[in-house]
């Protein structure tokens, strides 16, 4: 391979990669709302107002969180060329209903869950193919999340015919005190390990008297509460003290009907913490597993206020995921361009935070772009599971498959249900796939052969627009003639563009 005319452009390129300033669009609505909350808050902190990001950044941003692709060439045309004002309400609407959006977050709920056949969990493949599906369809169909997280609190049944009654068995510890510590985490978003042990001893009784028994289908078993009376007494997180006789009150029952439906505070904060983090990187909390049952100095949101607001719009909107995702993407701080005058604006969202995408992201990233798909196939053969080609990685439901690529990029195991599972940090093994490797290099090739029937600077232009999902700029432009007048072989000019363009910081991160 053509490692030395690689590196030549590759210098003489990215020197000028990010030197052009973003065209502008109008500025936010911030006369109510979420955006009324942020620039009060960000006047208090004494914070200047974020300059908007570029239309062509913004739309790519808005792919990406919504539906987890990259927009194509025509929708970045039609977006650009659009006059209208409300065009980025409109786009984000468009990507919300995009047939992309319910696999993204359906990859999101899957790390969360800890959705995966093999060790530890041990779901085992009809049951992940199955739960998965039903979250997916559930998330298309914008199901209200509070039904969603009751039936998976309460309900019994076989794990392949009742796809919610995997949730109790997706834990690596099924003792009453692994189940707490799993739905503390999952559903109230409180990390188990700095609550005190007797908390953690009532919230169990709650969960000692679900039973797994199995059948004779092969992997399958029933999920139910034990027939057994017994009278128990429990105090639920909150400290309110509950006495019950059990199975007549069903003990999930009790402590779903407190979450779920007579106090949920907990879990709209949890749930609508998350969303912040899947959005920008970060939880509106310090850390996003680790809630703190009371205030505590050190661990509070950045903002109370956007907090209390986000609740509050979950809540008077049934529980809506994708009105939640609605509310922020078209708040100011989304819309918000990356650089930073100072740490500040990053620290309290006044500029969009930096990071790289997630492994599954930049993996169909590239399949989008060369028209070729990697392969996918589970490790253990009970039984060997082939994923179908053009398959997207994010629509991968079983955390047992996986290849190389994505463990590289840090694909989550799906151990823990926790975000620290997810890798996002560069190393040298992710630089010398992009760099360097010969699947890689074979999949641009044929990519390039495609662009050849267009002249030389429409295919210049095509390549930006599917890479970077903008035009590139006159000092780009410039830069590529100069290398093809210089360069010692000319007809590798688009190759070495395209390889240039996917090893740099505007492709491989959000921004």
């Amino acid at each position: 391979m053509r490692i030395f005319s690689y590196a030549c452009c590759t210098i003489m390129l990215l020197c000028q990669l990010h030197a052009s300033p973003f065209r502008q669009s109008a500025y936010f609505d911030n006369t109510r709302g979420l955006n009324r909350i942020l620039f009060d808050f960000w006047t208090q902190k004494g914070i200047n107002f974020p300059a908007p990001a570029s239309d062509a950044v913004f739309l790519r941003r808005v792919a990406l969180t919504a539906a987890g692709r990259l927009p194509t060439a025509n929708e970045v045309k039609t977006f650009l060329n659009d006059p209208s004002p409300d065009k980025r309400s409109r786009i984000i609407e468009k990507f919300l209903h995009d047939p992309g959006y319910a696999g993204m977050q359906a990859m999101r709920f899957a790390d969360m869950l800890r959705i995966k056949s093999e060790f530890p969990i041990n779901l085992w493949p009809n049951a992940v193919q199955l739960w998965h599906r039903t979250i997916h369809d559930e998330l298309a169909q914008d199901r209200p999340l509070n039904r969603i997280f009751y039936e998976m609190l309460t309900v019994s049944g076989s794990n392949f015919r009742v796809p919610h009654a995997n949730f109790f068995r997706a834990s690596a510890d099924r003792s009453p005190q692994g189940l707490a510590k799993m739905v503390l985490l999952t559903v109230m978003g409180i990390n188990p390990g700095k609550i005190p042990p007797e908390m953690i001893q009532n919230t169990a009784l709650f969960f000692s008297r679900i039973r797994y028994k199995s059948t004779y289908e092969w992997k399958e078993e029933i999920v139910y509460t034990d027939y057994l009376p017994i009278e128990l007494h429990a105090a639920l997180p909150d400290g309110t003290v509950k006495k019950f006789t059990s199975p007549a009150d069903d003990p999930r029952i009790i402590f779903a009907d407190w979450l779920i439906k007579e106090n949920p505070a907990y879990f709209c904060r949890a749930m609508t913490n998350r969303v912040w983090h899947w959005i920008f990187g970060r939880g509106i909390y310090p850390v996003a597993d680790d809630l703190p049952l009371k205030n505590e100095p050190g661990n509070e949101p950045f903002s109370a206020e956007v907090q209390n607001f986000l609740n509050d719009e979950f809540i008077k909107n049934n529980c809506s995921l994708r009105h939640l995702y609605r509310v922020i993407m078209n708040s100011a701080a989304f819309q918000a361009a990356f650089p930073a005058d100072f740490p500040e604006q990053t620290a309290y969202f006044a500029a969009y935070p930096v990071r790289r995408l997630e492994a599954e992201l930049l993996v169909d990233a590239l399949a989008q772009i060369t028209g070729s798909y990697d392969r996918y196939s589970s490790v253990i053969s009970e039984p060997f599971t082939f994923l179908p080609d053009h398959f997207r990685a994010v629509d991968i439901a079983d955390g047992s498959i996986s290849n190389g690529v994505l463990d590289t990029f840090g694909r989550p195991p799906r151990d823990a249900g926790t975000f620290t599972e997810r890798n996002t940090a560069s190393t040298d093994s992710q630089n010398l796939y992009l760099m360097n490797s010969a699947t890689l290099f074979k999949r641009t090739n044929l990519y390039c052969r495609k662009l050849r029937k267009h002249k030389r600077q429409k295919a210049f232009e095509q390549i930006y627009l599917d890479i970077l999902s903008r035009y590139p700029t006159a000092a780009e432009y410039k830069i590529f003639e100069n290398y093809i007048r210089t360069s010692p072989n000319p007809g590798a000019a688009l190759q070495d563009t395209v390889w240039v363009l996917i090893n740099s910081k505007e492709f491989l991160f959000h921004h």
